[in-house]
């Protein structure tokens, strides 16, 4: 009875699927009662099919109806299919934020993307909308369909004034998704634009002077936290970065003040202000100014050969001896950039036109006081010719024209720099026989028209072949022509 315990614990404690000799054994044990091999069976289940012979083993070794009840019961355990598994609900549809926070400049346009998703899986063709967009300027919040890879891209317009948008992400109707995902736009002042000083000027004898330098982007925005450097040489540099409102001030005591000089404020990428500093007599607007060049015109790349002078007085009509006077120009090289007036308040100028044919503009500025003086700068004479068919520079190359068909050319000029001259010494030399219309035989000269700037030539090919047409005298331009049926 002992083993029948000890066995029947072990098979307890280990219960594993019994093979047909096993359950033979235990029929044929004598300890080992119908129910109880039954009961075995039962709980450690058998680890074969049962075939016909095996039935027929199982009855000869005394298995009575419970045992094989209870092995006929394993074997359809064993056989039956497993219980199919719970179909997993579909993924939640998704939005993720790929650019969930955006910071552009003001005036700048942006772009919002977000990706659509199931599961990991891309959605395509869905429709997103960013919740709250009208307030960037938009008549309707920005809607997007996403593409073939999930994605749905939102570009946005400029934006004027500083400052922060939130918008939230959200599917057709306004369904919201999961975490209900948002777009942060983040909108600064821009690159520095303008940089504004007051006062004009300062007097070297005020007790303190207080400077105000407001910094502004190209649309009027306030920059914060901008370095402005203040300059006077006396001493060295002063540095103070706007507040809130992009504003900087200085205050500078008489020793601080360059006297006849000037004050400059600079900020990054701007060119400088000068704040002149005055002496005790103020300078009159209306008596200083540039003396000379009465025809105010030059010819590109040579010196004004007309005398040219600046000349200062003071209010009370006297010269403004000493002070220091500056110089810039547009278009022109001016010398000298700067001088010291002499003893009748003026200095002389030598001016060399630029290599532009357009207005040259000369500024001159001496203490609160800035002058300007336009002249005009003529093109040079003619240095090379220009043949032009259908509207494009052909010089010196080939094109191709229809047999028998007129077809026009027309001639321009250009000076040693580049600028369009005109070519009145041109038609002069060709109306009088004097210039070159150089052809081959069978190119036909139809007609010949000027006007101011241009020379009009009508042709006809008379024949298929090649033939080179020249225009000029002592300066030449050539164009290749190839005769066709079109």
């Amino acid at each position: 009875m002992l083993t029948q315990l000890f066995i029947l614990g072990a098979l307890v404690q280990t219960p594993k699927p019994l093979d047909k000799i096993e359950i033979v054994r235990l029929l044929t044990n004598p300890l080992f009662a119908q129910s109880e091999v039954a009961d075995v069976v039962r709980r450690s289940c058998i680890a074969f099919r049962p075939t016909e012979r095996d039935w027929a083993d199982l009855r000869s070794a005394g298995a009575g109806g419970e045992v094989i009840a209870s092995v006929a019961a394993c074997s359809t355990r064993r056989t039956a299919p497993p219980p199919a598994p719970p179909v997993a609900p579909p993924a939640a549809l998704t939005a993720v934020a790929v650019t969930p926070e955006i910071i552009a400049n003001a005036g700048a346009s942006s772009t919002a993307r977000v990706f659509i998703h199931r599961g990991g899986v891309p959605q395509r063709r869905m429709s997103v909308t960013l919740r709250g967009s009208t307030a960037v300027g938009l008549s309707r919040d920005a809607t997007a369909l996403t593409d073939d890879s999930g994605m749905a891209v939102f570009p946005l317009p400029p934006v004027v004034q500083p400052g922060a948008h939130r918008f939230e992400v959200v599917g057709a109707a306004n369904a919201a998704f999961p975490g209900r995902p948002t777009v942060l736009l983040s909108v600064r002042a821009g690159e520095p634009g303008r940089l504004r000083v007051t006062p004009d000027f300062i007097s070297s004898v005020e007790t303190g002077a207080t400077i105000l330098a407001t910094v502004t982007d190209s649309l009027g925005n306030p920059l914060p936290k901008e370095p402005v450097e203040l300059t006077s040489g006396v001493g060295s540099a002063i540095s103070v970065p706007t507040d809130s409102l992009g504003r900087a001030s200085f205050t500078l005591t008489p020793a601080a003040l360059p006297r006849g000089g000037a004050l400059q404020l600079r900020v990054r990428k701007l060119a400088a202000v000068e704040i002149p500093v005055a002496d005790v007599a103020g300078l009159s607007g209306t008596l200083t100014g540039f003396v000379g060049a009465a025809s105010r015109r030059g010819r590109v790349g040579s010196v004004l050969t007309e005398p040219l002078s600046f000349r200062a007085r003071t209010v009370q009509g006297t010269a403004a001896v000493g002070r220091v006077v500056r110089f810039r120009a547009v278009n022109a090289l001016v010398k000298p950039d700067s001088a010291v007036l002499d003893s009748t308040g003026s200095v002389a100028l030598e001016v060399t036109m630029g290599a532009r044919a357009i207005d040259v503009l000369i500024f001159a500025k001496v203490d609160s006081v800035e002058k300007v003086l336009t002249l005009h700068s003529d093109p040079g004479p003619i240095a090379s010719l220009v043949i032009e068919y259908q509207g494009k520079d052909v010089t010196g190359r080939e094109v191709a024209v229809r047999v028998a068909a007129p077809f026009g050319m027309r001639v321009t000029a250009r000076d040693f720099y580049g600028n369009a001259t005109g070519v009145e010494q041109l038609s002069q030399l060709l109306r009088a026989g004097r210039g070159q219309i150089g052809r081959q035989r069978e190119l036909e000269l139809l007609s010949m028209d000027f006007t101011d700037d241009a020379v009009l030539l009508s042709f006809k090919a008379n024949r298929m072949g090649f033939f080179e047409f020249t225009v000029g005298s002592g300066i030449t331009a050539t164009v290749h022509i190839k005769s066709v049926l079109m």
